[in-house]
């Protein structure tokens, strides 16, 4: 099989600049962006759980320290232990006791209970909630010491979103419930004024900025972070799955015929990983040699379906009769164009040779691809010129491709090739071209009777070409020894 060039740099930038353009256009729900949001939500979702059952670990932990520092300081407190602790169960050790109790329940709940997205936000919910009722309601009703209801707010509402992973909608869901109850407390247990109470109304939900601001910075944060790791992840999937179907896609290539008294062998160097250039070779029952070359319109994974496609017709086409001449096999494939193809804006440039090993005649057609040139031991060169339109353009009755012949004896030389070779440009941008190409297969071809030029053809073209190719590049060469 012949040797194949294939970048992976433009593949990068081009699944970069996708991702680029379907984030950029948030306008419009695009099933990659529905993607990666149920993805971040699963993983943020699996995080918050994670961070929920952390949570009812730290807050079993302050409340045991609560009740022991307690207990210590009654134990110093003047008078009997017994008496003091009847004193303060209800209003120094009540509270962190339910405190407990409720995370303890909470922990095992969230450890051992496998829980969807939302569960798990409505239990982080539950979890403040609680908290918030047993500081600013069971507190005050066994404790004659002040509230300090924007401390608690505060501090609440901050160390549960230093904990769990809200996104600030969420954050300023559960600050609203925290200034409800801190509200009811006050308007409960708290002497003041009427207008007192309204200003705490304005005043307590400020108490939650820094955590919104914390949840902000996190959220955005997380979700940047998942976005590109998710991109990079799909990119490593694309390249893996484009990696199979290169293998695929070659073996769909012929391999290079090195013996007999015809000789073929080519270069390819698709733009991406897969495209749209193809060759394909037939040997009939007479021996003749068939070489279709054909240039599909696009690049990438669309153009190489494509030819995967003509591959299979021209299979069809062989296998029901292989005495079709070249102006035969271009209108034919055509035909095919015109029925499965062209709706879909798809087209095809194309020229098929066909040889006779026991006979010194080139049959050739061409729809609309670059003339192929034949070169002579001379270094006289006759190009192929295009005798028919593009395939899929003009439908029968009105397509025409005839067949043309030329002579070819010992020592001449066909190169078939596509457009990517003469549209190569330099850093001023010009194009190598037609005429271009044809001095560099002079130079080249000339005096080497016996020697492959393909692999110094597409040397050249890429020497002369400014940075990596533009269009896929496939040149093919025939030579009679």
């Amino acid at each position: 099989m012949g040797s194949a060039v294939l970048p992976g740099a433009g593949v990068l930038g081009h699944v970069y600049g996708k991702a680029g353009a379907i984030m950029a256009d948030v306008s419009v729900a695009s099933p990659f962006d529905e993607e990666i949001s149920a993805a971040s939500e699963q993983k943020r979702s699996e995080w918050m759980h994670r961070r929920l059952t952390l949570y009812c670990m730290f807050s079993i932990i302050q409340f045991s320290l609560e009740t022991v520092v307690r207990l210590i300081i009654l134990v110093f407190r003047r008078g009997s232990f017994v008496q003091n602790f009847v004193a303060s169960a209800t209003g120094d050790l009540l509270p962190p006791v339910v405190g407990i109790v409720i995370f303890y329940v909470g922990y095992k709940h969230a450890k051992h209970r496998t829980l969807d997205r939302l569960a798990v936000i409505r239990y982080s919910f539950r979890m403040i909630f609680l908290l918030g009722g047993m500081a600013f309601l069971i507190r005050p009703l066994f404790s004659n010491a002040p509230v300090p209801l924007h401390g608690r707010v505060l501090i609440i509402h901050l160390v549960g979103a230093l904990f769990l992973p809200w996104t600030v909608r969420e954050a300023f869901k559960i600050l609203l419930a925290l200034c409800g109850l801190a509200l009811i407390s006050d308007f409960l247990f708290v002497q003041g004024t009427l207008g007192h109470k309204v200003f705490e109304v304005f005043v307590l939900p400020a108490m939650g900025v820094p955590g919104l601001l914390f949840c902000w910075f996190r959220h955005s944060r997380f979700k940047s972070r998942f976005t590109l790791e998710h991109v990079l992840g799909r990119y490593g999937q694309l390249q893996r799955e484009l990696e199979q179907a290169r293998s695929v896609h070659e073996m769909l290539f012929p391999n290079e015929i090195t013996e007999g008294p015809f000789q073929l062998r080519y270069r390819y160097e698709p733009m991406q990983q897969l495209g749209g250039d193809y060759v394909y070779v037939h040997r009939d029952g007479a021996e003749r040699v068939n070489i279709v070359v054909l240039d599909v319109t696009g690049h990438g994974i669309t153009a190489a379906l494509t030819v995967n496609r003509i591959h299979g017709e021209l299979d069809r086409l062989f296998g029901e009769n292989d005495d079709r001449r070249p102006g035969d096999v271009l209108s034919a494939l055509n035909r095919y164009f015109c029925v499965s193809m062209t709706k879909h804006g798809v087209y095809a440039t194309a020229v098929a040779v066909r040889i006779d090993q026991a006979g010194d005649q080139l049959e050739w057609a061409n729809a609309g691809h670059p003339p192929p040139f034949v070169l002579d031991t001379q270094g006289q060169c006759l190009a192929l010129d295009s005798n028919a339109v593009m395939l899929g353009v003009l439908d029968d009755p009105v397509y025409d491709c005839p067949t043309q012949s030329q002579r070819l004896v010992d020592g001449d030389r066909v190169v078939l090739y596509t457009d990517g070779v003469i549209e190569a440009h330099d850093a001023r941008y010009e194009m190598l071209g037609i005429e271009g190409f044809e001095r560099v297969l002079r130079d080249r071809a000339l005096g080497r009777k016996d020697e492959d030029v393909s692999e110094d053809l597409l040397r050249e073209v890429q020497r002369f070409r400014n940075g990596p190719a533009e269009d896929d590049v496939l040149i093919v060469e025939l030579s009679r020894r």
